[in-house]
């Protein structure tokens, strides 16, 4: 039997559901112990994958997964319980960051770990300010211009007053997009303010794949009901863990602080942390780069100092890191 192309919808361990090309949902396991070139990962596969599958010649809704089709990138966190990389979604064309304007307050720091993570993957990043009918106060707003002077796409939205939505429909239309946000943003109620019952679909989706309990522990993947939107709606994260990196990489993942740092004197030796004359921190002082982003860099590489061993990560040099309290 001819092995199918199909697209990973959800899934753990070694159970995953994936969508075929008819659009029927059959449910996977990995054909052996695990996939090539995915060791050391904490998930084998993610929504958005492109797998290879061999349909159970008996069970039309089941099938083994045989191979994993190369990734275009892979939106990831560090899962600090399992010391490894978590994929969270694969094969995106946006990574859309949900965050409130009030109840829970507006955390620039989240906001700049999802846009590092997106820079390392060459993925860009729409910032989505949910809640805007609870009105925005000073500080936000001027963070909010600063993201867009560095070069991020912010749009401010309402799902209560659907201000910004039609404008968030358009700028993922046609593309797969993961929605990724602090619990409490309301990423759900803005998902459903994009079409009407989607999470109840996210919610059918989680409980086909556990057998009737629903589950809000794992991303999912949904399409839109014009056929070519696709949205990966992930959990809401307390956090967002960075390791894997080298340290001295970190600062040309801040777009704002990339060119002073390519111009600092003391090249790629600088940590642009108390050296004088760095040419990050006199950004800092001259109004180029925003206090609290370079609170984010301090924060992050303080993270990467914390390398204990190095570890392989398929295609790219990776260390493996202690946890922190942040």
């Amino acid at each position: 039997m001819t092995d199918l192309v199909g697209v990973v919808v959800t899934g753990s361990n070694n159970s995953f559901l994936v969508e075929t090309p008819d659009g029927a949902l059959r449910r996977c396991a990995i054909k052996g112990k695990i996939l090539r070139g995915l060791e050391g990962y904490y998930n084998s596969l993610a929504p958005g994958d492109r797998v290879r599958l061999e349909p159970d010649a008996f069970r039309p809704d089941q099938g083994s997964i045989t191979g994993m089709e190369a990734r275009r990138n892979l939106f990831w966190r560090w899962n600090e319980k399992g010391k490894s990389v978590q994929a969270i979604a694969a094969n995106l064309d946006l990574v859309a960051c949900v965050a409130s304007v009030r109840l829970p307050p507006f955390r620039p720091r989240f906001v700049d770990r999802v846009a590092v993570t997106a820079e390392l993957e060459n993925l860009p990043l729409l910032i989505v300010l949910n809640k805007s009918d609870l009105g925005m106060d000073p500080e936000t707003e001027a963070r909010t211009e600063d993201y867009r002077r560095i070069g991020y796409e912010v749009l401010v939205c309402s799902a209560r007053d659907g201000r910004g939505v039609e404008e968030l429909r358009s700028r993922i239309r046609g593309r797969t997009t993961a929605f990724v946000g602090q619990s409490g943003a309301g990423k759900s109620s803005l998902l459903n303010a994009l079409e009407p019952g989607l999470d109840e679909r996210v919610g059918e989706v989680s409980e086909k794949y556990e057998r009737g309990r629903h589950t809000t522990t794992r991303s999912v993947m949904v399409t839109l009901g014009d056929g070519e939107t696709r949205v990966v709606d992930t959990p809401g994260f307390r956090r967002l863990a960075i390791r894997g990196i080298p340290r001295d990489s970190l600062v040309a993942c801040f777009p704002e602080m990339r060119p002073l740092a390519e111009a600092c004197g003391y090249g790629l030796a600088c940590g642009h942390l108390d050296e004088p004359g760095c040419r990050v921190r006199g950004g800092v002082e001259e109004g180029r780069v925003h206090p609290d982003r370079y609170e984010s860099y301090l924060r992050v590489r303080a993270e990467l100092d914390q390398t204990v061993e190095y570890a392989k990560k398929p295609g790219k040099p990776r260390r493996v890191y202690l946890d922190d309290d942040e």
